[in-house]
């Protein structure tokens, strides 16, 4: 097998297990059940892993070498946009639909759940993944800073508020109110809302 259909089917295996683990939570989940789901053998399955831990270590580490920052393509426009109310709804619109994908959203459940079992993991998912887009949000927050269009004293504590402000309501209703799903204008309007209280917050005020 050549190291592109390897590599495809590492990934195929890795995606399935994301939901098996999603669905039975680490203790719950079999190695019969990940290598069912991947339509895979176990043989394959613990050649490729080893076994259950190395599936899920694989899992958190993979998806935190693909994290999709959706702010690396907004660093540049931050030098030229028209006004810090455009830049900041711009912000928070890639933001927080990029965290709030399910795909996100099941991975933050699961590093959750599991972060006593596995703290490195939980570290690793802290530190590569959304900390790698707390970081950029930081650096737009500068250029903005910079422009004179808002009033950033420390970059990376306004872009932890940034944060805050936008996940704080979606992110808390999906991880703990399964059954009840955030619909679309809910969501708009969270977005909205925290997008204005960040302005406020931060806003070059009038001298």
């Amino acid at each position: 097998m050549d190291a592109t259909r390897s590599a495809q089917k590492r990934e195929h295996i890795l995606e399935r297990a994301l939901e098996v683990f999603v669905a039975h939570g680490y203790v719950g989940t079999t190695t019969d059940q990940l290598a069912a789901a991947a339509s895979v053998s176990k043989q394959t399955l613990y050649k490729e892993f080893g076994d259950k831990e190395g599936v899920f270590a694989a899992l958190i580490q993979f998806a935190c070498d693909h994290v999709d920052d959706p702010f690396a393509p907004l660093i540049e426009q931050m030098h030229s946009i028209d006004s810090a109310d455009v830049a900041v709804d711009l912000m928070a619109m890639q933001f927080t639909r990029s965290i709030m994908s399910p795909y996100v959203q099941q991975l933050r459940r699961l590093v959750i759940a599991e972060a006593t079992r596995f703290p490195h993991l939980g570290q690793l998912y802290w530190e590569e993944g959304f900390m790698r887009v707390v970081n950029s949000v930081a650096r737009c927050l500068t250029i903005l800073e910079e422009r004179n269009l808002l009033d950033v004293p420390d970059a990376r504590l306004a872009a932890h508020h940034f944060a805050g402000m936008l996940l704080w309501i979606p992110s808390n209703q999906t991880m703990f109110a399964v059954s009840t799903p955030l619909e679309e204008p809910e969501l708009t309007e969270a977005i909205t809302a925290g997008s204005r209280a960040f302005l406020r917050a931060y806003r070059v005020k009038d001298t």
